[in-house]
């Protein structure tokens, strides 16, 4: 993976980390509306998002 390739992921990855934290609070706002059904589902989304990042990143980091 050349350096070019890795910024630009390293870029992409920031974008969707900025994402998810956006999605974290909407999370907290459904849970203080007692939308616990809501909030579960969307939290379920973030740990499946989460552990696509991981992957990423660590097809970044065995590149380097």
């Amino acid at each position: 993976m050349d350096k070019q390739l890795i910024f630009s992921e390293i870029e992409s990855l920031m974008f969707d980390l900025d994402t998810l934290v956006k999605s974290l609070a909407n999370s907290r706002e459904y849970i203080s509306e007692n939308e616990l059904s809501r909030a579960s589902g969307k939290l379920s989304e973030i740990e499946i998002e989460l552990q696509s990042l991981a992957g990423r990143v660590a097809y970044i980091k065995s590149s380097i």
